[in-house]
């Protein structure tokens, strides 16, 4: 589902969830991916993610790009998998978080945690002029609960009252998840070869990432083939929803890119070149997600898996 927001201020942090963070400092060299898709994070960039004890479960993998190898994950206070040499750290995929909740308590109490994996590079690494760009990324999850013993129980739930998400007119129904995300940016400029010419020298960028996705509550006895196939129908959402993040999250390493291209420009365009630059490139990812939908967003199929 399609919702794309541009901020001119940084928002607060949401409170729908429980409180927990987990920050994500990702260096140059790689990036880190979670298992299901709703969270990545790229090189240079700092993420932090609003963790819901109860519903919390994702591995974390260190993917290295080309020319760098992974070496290990920071270890320090707070840190998880700390000192281990295993890109994939599995230490946060449990349902429901009961492992880690005994390792760490802070969980319970807005606590913080961090990740940061270290690369090595296999070849120089030749210094370039470029913009410095500070990233910043926030990544929600937010659900809904859905109640009912039977497939039409569950199905009037996740379209009716239970269901938070506003009805998308064009369907004529609500959509059984949500994926969406805001940015900001602010850049300083400075002067390049004279004093008619100017670059962009440095930018903060600042993302957030949000999901709506639908639970189940368990009350009595439950028919194993129904649970079954609930299981299928939340898998389907999840994966749909984290398909929308993968095409958002083109703009953290897109949006400093076009700064970057921009090069030396007369003084007196450079407002006018970033802002039809960042706009070109938002508008690339709007229509990219709605063409996403299009291909993937019809819920037959998805209706006919309960």
């Amino acid at each position: 589902m399609l919702v794309w927001v541009k901020t001119a201020a940084v928002l607060g942090v949401s409170v729908l969830l429980m409180g927990s963070k987990l920050i994500i400092q990702v260096p140059e060299g790689g990036s880190v991916v979670s298992s299901s898709g709703l969270v990545a994070c790229a090189a240079g960039e700092t993420c932090t993610v609003d963790v819901d004890n109860e519903n919390f479960s994702e591995t974390f993998t260190a993917v290295p790009e080309a020319g760098y190898a992974f070496k290990r994950w920071a270890d320090r206070a707070g840190a998880v998998c700390g000192g281990s040499a295993n890109p994939s750290c599995a230490e946060l995929d449990n349902s429901p978080f009961s492992d880690f909740q005994g390792r760490d308590s802070r969980l319970h109490s807005a606590g913080t945690l961090t990740m940061t994996p270290s690369f090595t590079s296999r070849e120089a690494v030749l210094a370039t002029q470029k913009p410095q760009i500070s990233i910043r990324s926030y990544h929600t999850t937010r659900y809904y609960q859905v109640r009912g013993t039977t497939q039409e129980e569950i199905w009037a739930q996740l379209h009716g009252a239970a269901n938070p998400l506003a009805i998308d007119h064009g369907q004529g129904t609500r959509p059984l998840g949500r994926a969406s995300f805001e940015y900001n940016y602010n850049y300083q400029g400075g002067y390049a070869a004279n004093a008619s010419s100017c670059r962009v020298e440095s930018a903060d960028l600042e993302f957030r990432f949000a999901t709506v996705l639908p639970q189940r509550v368990l009350a009595g006895e439950q028919a194993p083939t129904l649970q079954g196939r609930w299981q299928s129908l939340q898998e389907r959402i999840t994966e749909h929803e984290a398909g929308h993040h993968a095409i958002y999250r083109q703009l953290v390493t897109r949006l400093p890119q076009v700064m970057a291209d921009l090069g030396q420009v007369p003084c007196s365009e450079l407002d006018d070149r970033v802002r039809v630059a960042i706009n070109d490139a938002v508008d690339a990812v709007r229509q990219a997600s709605a063409d996403y939908d299009r291909s993937h967003g019809d819920e037959t199929y998805v209706a006919s898996s309960l």
